[in-house]
């Protein structure tokens, strides 16, 4: 079986919204909203991973000391297996900017219900909205 880790970030405002992106004209959750972040190389540590993913992804820094892991999901098929790692961060350095030019959207936690997901996120979604 195929393992990869995604790391994934909260990013948490002021209002306590949690930052979330429309993934558009992809193969695979095509239309879906998801927390920004992506694949862990096999060269860096998770965090480095989720550094470099969301200066790729919204074109702000954030520093290892200032996120913390919070919660995680695994989806599985008959060939792959997805760990998805979800930390939050309320800091960070910069303008937020769409680098992939997806649609995002600050949104109460509450409310992350009221957008499709993939459903690994769910349970996140849940541990989220406790923990904020």
């Amino acid at each position: 079986m195929n393992t990869r880790v995604i790391a994934l970030l909260g990013l948490i405002n002021e209002k306590n919204e949690v930052l979330i992106s429309l993934r558009e004209n992809r193969a695979d959750y095509n239309d879906y909203w998801e927390y920004p972040g992506g694949k862990v190389e096999d060269d860096e540590s998770i965090e480095q991973g989720l550094v470099r993913e969301i200066k790729e992804e919204l074109n702000i820094e954030i520093s290892k000391a200032c996120i913390a892991p919070l919660t995680f999901a695994v989806d599985e098929n008959e060939v792959d297996q997805t760990i998805l790692l979800l930390y939050v961060c309320r800091k960070w350095e910069g303008y937020l900017t769409s680098l992939l030019n997806q649609k995002i959207k600050w949104v109460k936690p509450a409310d992350l219900a009221q957008y499709r997901m993939p459903a690994s996120n769910y349970i996140m979604n849940s541990i989220l909205r406790d923990w904020v």
